[in-house]
């Protein structure tokens, strides 16, 4: 059980110094941690061990986030979900590594889980404009994108266009949010992406109500126009995402 913390969060994150700081746009680190069961078990029987690791971070003063995620519409994949942590810092994720390294230091609990945890890797994200300042309640369906960027590619204007096409967006009624991830540490190295775009929208309804009006509103719009000359995404993969701890 002590060791359950190398399955869930590592330490360090990488510096993206090339990413320019833009209107409407936040920091936030995370790290994600894709797992696949036992043979024979389920998720009800990880879930002790990942209430005991919710239950520890939660004992101490921390803003770290936590979530599981399931896929819904994915191609083949090879993990049976993956666990997502973000704070606003790095030191704020350093700091939390290091307080629940010492939880699990000290603890006699050797109980391990039934799963296998190989893949984690480490990301630095641009969180765009919401449709609500309010933060996601219960099961949120996230959506994620490999993308790949032009030849002659200029990212503050992809950026910007992408949230003024959000904003427009919103305005017909969709609802949710979107980011840009690039990753870093622990990322396959032959993987043939520059960085992967992701949504969320609060039900799988408000997708499907999201999907819907950007067909109709967003893409024959000028500003989508504009971030399709900067980067080309494949088709994306669907996870359902359940809070652990906000």
């Amino acid at each position: 059980m002590k060791y359950i913390i190398t399955f869930l969060i590592t330490v360090s994150f990488a510096t993206m110094a090339q990413e320019p700081e833009l209107e409407g746009y936040t920091s936030v680190y995370a790290n994600y941690t894709f797992c696949k069961l036992n043979d024979g078990a389920t998720f009800d029987d990880v879930r002790p061990f990942v209430g005991k690791y919710v239950e520890n971070a939660n004992s101490f003063e921390n803003e770290v986030a936590l979530a599981v995620l399931f896929p819904l519409y994915a191609s083949d994949p090879d993990h049976d979900f993956f666990f997502v942590s973000h704070a606003d810092s790095r030191e704020e994720m350093g700091a939390f590594n290091d307080k629940m390294f010492q939880i699990y230091a000290q603890s006699e609990d050797n109980a391990m889980p039934p799963m296998d945890c190989d893949v984690e890797l480490e990301a630095f994200q641009r969180v765009g404009p919401s449709s609500s300042d309010a933060a996601p309640q219960g099961r949120t369906i996230v959506n994620y994108w490999p993308c790949k960027y032009t030849r002659g590619f200029d990212r503050r204007a992809m950026r910007e266009a992408r949230r003024q096409a959000a904003l427009k967006h919103y305005a017909a009624g969709a609802e949710g949010g979107y980011r840009y991830i690039m990753t870093n540490s622990g990322t396959d190295r032959e993987q043939d992406v520059d960085f992967w775009f992701s949504t969320s929208a609060p039900s799988e309804a408000a997708r499907g109500k999201n999907i819907d009006l950007w067909w109709s509103e967003i893409r024959n719009s000028d500003e989508w126009a504009e971030v399709r000359k900067h980067a080309s995404c494949q088709d994306s993969e669907t996870y359902a995402a359940y809070p652990l701890k906000q």
